[in-house]
């Protein structure tokens, strides 16, 4: 069974927005945009943990949608409509 994603806050939401951002590309050392986000993530300290066997959330979002065969466009999108459904949730 796939294990779901895990659940972000707001900020973090925000963060994964900003590694998706075109003007990011060729940050990264790969030959994808999620390479890019990646680099990105990490040079902002949110990556590998101490423990080899954990990875940051960001992260496992962003190899899930890779290995779901996504792209930026559609990932923005998504980050997008979710903070997007949280501020429309906020208290007027």
């Amino acid at each position: 069974m796939i294990e779901p994603l895990p659940e972000l806050s707001t900020a973090e939401l925000e963060t994964l927005l900003a590694a998706l951002d075109p003007l990011l590309d060729g940050f990264g050392e790969g030959g994808s945009c999620l390479d890019d986000a990646s680099a990105f993530l990490e040079r902002l300290g949110i990556g590998q943990s101490d423990d080899a066997e954990t990875t940051s959330p960001l992260l496992q979002w962003l190899e899930s949608w890779r290995a779901a065969g996504g792209n930026r466009t559609t990932l923005r999108l998504m980050v997008q409509t979710l903070l997007t459904g949280r501020q429309e949730d906020l208290p007027d």
